[in-house]
């Protein structure tokens, strides 16, 4: 089935009658067959949610997502039941080894490493990037070196500019890779959480005040997507239709994979799940040669 996601962007009020999602704003009323619903963002502050619609969308395992009054993504739900055998999911998770988890980190860094590679040559924005490639192999078990963070430093100037900081809250490019990131995570903890396991508890991540460990953790090798989509669109600002192309971004195929990004995370979160239980193979996003 092809999800629909839903983004709520004015004032309104949102409530489920005869199977059907009801945004009724203060001149149109919109309605969405709540089986197709992938995820509903509600992206401002002045919308009202009945509780009956927020125990549907559960029910359902659909993500709601609440942003913040600059329009930023700062939580979302998780239903406490999903379709799978969740208790014996949960036993499992706690039952990890090390070795899997490192290897597994190990696999996303280079995934994520190579990838980042992958835009910036398509980008055509440097040649400078041999240095970059070096790193794709030498990441070791559980990146104990930490590659990944030699990898953002060379990579994010090259992409954007040498004045760029990722850290800098103000800058509209942070401001939409926040906002894309958030998407991301959001697909990502669906997937897991859909697969009966807890966000909470990651491979490397490990903040007790971070609800989505593992999602950060599966969610790494994608981030690149959401860079070349802000690079294409580093002249706009944050508003709607860019938060729109977002959006869209996660559900239009890509010629190189015949499929979509959701998809795409669908089978690797699903395949990184089954490595980290009993399977043989690491998951494969196709970046590391």
């Amino acid at each position: 089935m092809a999800w629909r996601n839903v983004v709520v962007t004015q004032h309104c009020k949102i409530s489920v009658k005869m199977r059907l999602l009801i945004v009724q704003t203060d001149d149109e009323l919109f309605q969405f067959p709540i089986d197709d619903i992938g995820m509903l963002m509600v992206a401002t502050t002045h919308a009202v949610i009945t509780s009956h619609a927020m125990a549907s969308l559960l029910k359902r395992d659909i993500k709601v997502v609440f942003c913040d009054e600059k329009h930023l993504p700062v939580g979302e739900t998780n239903p406490y039941e999903t379709e799978s055998s969740r208790r014996t999911c949960i036993v499992q998770q706690m039952n990890w080894s090390d070795e899997r988890k490192g290897l597994l980190w190990q696999r996303i860094i280079r995934e994520k490493i190579a990838h980042q590679i992958a835009v910036l040559e398509e980008e055509a924005v440097c040649q400078d990037i041999e240095k970059m490639k070096m790193l794709v192999p030498s990441v070791k078990f559980d990146d104990s070196d930490n590659r990944e963070a030699v990898a953002a430093h060379m990579y994010f100037p090259r992409l954007f500019s040498y004045e760029f900081v990722r850290s800098d809250d103000d800058n509209a490019v942070n401001g939409m890779l926040n906002y894309g990131y958030a998407i991301l995570l959001s697909e990502v903890s669906r997937k897991i959480t859909e697969n009966g396991y807890l966000t909470e508890f990651g491979i490397h991540h490990d903040s007790e005040k971070n609800p989505f460990n593992l999602a950060c953790d599966l969610m790494e090798p994608f981030r690149p997507f959401v860079d070349r989509k802000v690079f294409e669109m580093k002249s706009h600002s944050l508003d709607t239709d860019t938060k729109t192309e977002f959006v869209k971004m996660m559900r239009t195929d890509l010629p190189e994979f015949g499929t979509t990004i959701t998809q795409l995370i669908n089978v690797y979160v699903r395949d990184a799940l089954r490595y980290l239980v009993s399977e043989e193979h690491l998951p494969e996003l196709g970046f590391v040669q």
